[in-house]
């Protein structure tokens, strides 16, 4: 079921800020989820101007439609058909599980967050996001951070920061920094 609304997610948020603090694009390309004009606002508020929008579910993308209020690039469909480009920030809250995102993590290789559910374990995600990526883990370590679990991942090809948090369910997200 999809959520109505992120507004009352205070963990979720302090997630979010803290790994917005690492991109510096004024464009992003991203799944603004059911509180559209509440994302954009915000986004706004850290330095970004121009925006992509996808959105795949048609009540979702009807309902955001009629009430953006925010000069933004619409596109219906699937993120997947979304054109990689450089200096962009992905932001990616698919609040599935890792297990179905086979695709979408192949495609997206830098300048992204992830959001997932971890229902599947906090183990098992790390493995499959990693193994669908083809990238081996050389190092990892605990940091201070916002949320339950914070952690660096350091792989053969780039640097993730890995954060859980729960505001009604377990979620996580990934960030690849470098």
């Amino acid at each position: 079921m999809t959520k109505k609304t992120y507004l009352n997610a205070e963990k979720k948020h302090a997630v979010r800020e803290f790994l917005f603090s690492y991109f510096t694009f004024n464009t992003i390309v991203g799944l603004a989820g059911p509180d559209i004009n509440d994302y954009i606002k915000w986004c706004k508020l850290k330095g970004y101007d121009i925006f992509e929008i996808w959105e795949m579910e048609p009540t979702i993308a009807m309902k955001q439609l009629t009430q953006v209020k925010y000069p933004v690039s619409y596109k219906f469909g699937n993120i997947l058909n979304a054109e990689i480009k450089q200096n962009v920030l992905f932001d990616l809250d698919y609040c599935v599980s890792v297990r179905y995102m086979k695709e979408h993590l192949k495609k997206f290789k830098d300048n992204f967050i992830m959001t997932f559910s971890t229902r599947i374990g906090i183990k098992e995600t790390i493995s499959k996001f990693f193994k669908f990526r083809h990238e081996n883990i050389l190092n990892e370590y605990d940091f201070d951070g916002p949320g339950l679990q914070n952690k660096v991942f350091t792989t053969n090809l780039g640097k993730y920061l890995f954060i859980t948090y729960a505001d009604t369910s377990a979620m996580c997200c990934i960030a690849k920094i470098a």
